[in-house]
């Protein structure tokens, strides 16, 4: 097991859930308990792959993608804040709709590959010793 490679695809993968983190983070930072972010993770992803696989581009899947999470995120704030809903129970709902709306809508998609975001190697960091093929070599604009 090569520890460069480990770490390079840590990397990749830990930076989705780090996107998930920071906007739970600020979720938490106004107050709200947001216990629907799978859901919304989930949902989104379904959203966008659906999208980079029917129009062949992959900008705009990441953009359906941050749509569909955000329309969850603004039933979840609508219903808790507007409604004065239990935040617990919404977040929770959202994470069980969230799920199923991705698992249903979904169906069919499996085996097939959309585009993907390219990747690139920053050339004068990528040469420097164990640390340059973890961070800077073969990684999306969405990673750096």
């Amino acid at each position: 097991m090569n520890p460069i490679i480990i770490l390079h695809a840590g990397l990749a993968t830990g930076t989705i859930l780090l996107f998930a983190a920071i906007g739970e983070i600020f979720a938490e930072r106004s107050g709200i308990l947001n216990l629907g972010v799978e859901g919304m993770m989930l949902l989104g992803a379904m959203a966008g792959f659906s999208t980079s696989l029917a129009t062949q581009n992959v900008w705009l899947g990441l953009l359906v993608a941050i749509l569909a999470g955000g329309v969850l995120s603004l039933a979840h704030g609508l219903v808790t804040i507007h409604f004065q809903a239990d935040q617990v129970v919404s977040g929770l709902s959202l994470t069980f709709l969230g799920t199923g709306l991705a698992l249903v809508f979904g169906e069919g998609l499996t085996g097939q590959t959309p585009p993907l975001v390219p990747s690139f190697d920053i050339p004068l960091l990528a040469s420097i010793p164990f640390i340059g093929p973890v961070f800077f070599e073969d990684h999306s604009l969405l990673v750096y």
